[in-house]
């Protein structure tokens, strides 16, 4: 079995049109009849669902190591919580180990050091891993949810891409295309959810900000080695600013694969819950779009990657 074409689609902050992007090029490529898998790793607002109008249904939780501390064993030493890393344990002299959960990591130092073996394993949770299917489609959905109160975004991020790998080394997955919907910023969950990638599509705007979340993002591909590719959306709102972005891209040397324009068919779509490029497939934004996925085969394919044959639009 060859390995999948695997994208990333990521931008340095949030409301660029990254999701946009990603939902209508998996659409589209699937419409194509390639068999697609879409990963949402925004793990603290996952929202491609949305978008594709689908109901997702849980997977499985996501764990992590948790103290359980047998009072009969403990002796009330606070090793445990001398050794704590994240300062997790609270040992007052002469008293049990007080356990603050939001502060642990799972990391099992406390258990490694009690010398008393008064610490088994117990789990909390993090968030789940759910999925989604098109019917009997080539589309499906993978993502994760972050539970709400928690801090742990990288580790449900690492935990979804360990679940995508899992499948993608399934002969039951058998995928020609996945494509990563990246959450915003810089952070170690975006690293996390982009280094499987073969090659990066960076979503930015023509707007100072988005200009300058946009040399975070490639800062983030040059650290992973990851070719980068960059894509415009909402283009057509400020020359300046998208001149602003040509200079920085032919700067870097950074090809810019679209220009995305403004258009209320897009907006239509969003509040529809449905890919532009299935609601308004004449729009201009979903012929950008269209001519947009069909570059980013053509660069899969020049990689070295797997492709269908691909079905009559």
């Amino acid at each position: 079995m060859k390995a999948p074409f695997i994208l990333a689609v990521a931008g340095g902050k949030g409301g660029v049109g990254k999701t946009t992007v990603a939902v209508n090029l998996a659409a589209y490529m699937a419409d194509r009849g390639l068999k697609l898998l879409l990963v949402d790793a925004d793990v603290d607002n996952p929202n491609d669902h949305v978008n594709l109008g689908l109901e997702p249904v849980k997977l499985k939780d996501i764990t992590v190591f948790a103290p359980v501390i047998d009072a009969r064993k403990c002796t009330r030493c606070g090793t445990c919580a001398r050794e704590c890393p994240e300062h997790a344990l609270l040992a007052a002299p002469g008293r049990e180990p007080i356990f603050f959960e939001d502060r642990c990591s799972g990391c099992r130092v406390c258990q490694l050091v009690c010398p008393e073996d008064a610490i088994s394993e117990g789990h909390k949770a993090l968030g789940h891993i759910f999925r989604a299917r098109e019917g009997e489609g080539s589309l499906e959905l993978l993502g994760a949810e972050l539970k709400p109160g928690e801090a742990r975004s990288p580790l449900v991020a690492k935990a979804l891409m360990d679940e995508v790998l899992a499948r993608l080394g399934n002969a039951r997955g058998g995928y020609d295309v996945v494509i990563v919907d990246c959450p915003p910023g810089v952070s170690n969950t975006v690293v996390q959810a982009m280094r499987h990638a073969r090659l990066a599509l960076l979503i930015t705007e023509p707007t100072p900000l988005g200009l300058s979340t946009l040399k975070l993002a490639l800062k983030v591909a040059e650290k992973l080695s990851l070719p980068a590719y960059l894509a415009v959306n909402r283009a057509d709102i400020s020359g300046h600013g998208l001149k602003a972005v040509e200079e920085l891209a032919a700067s870097r040397g950074l090809p810019i694969l679209a220009r995305v324009p403004f258009d209320e068919a897009a907006v239509r779509a969003s509040v529809e819950g449905v890919p532009v490029v299935r609601l308004e497939p004449r729009s201009r934004a979903a012929r950008e779009l269209v001519r947009l996925a069909e570059v980013v085969l053509e660069l899969g394919v020049m990689r070295g990657q797997p492709q269908r044959e691909l079905e009559k639009p």
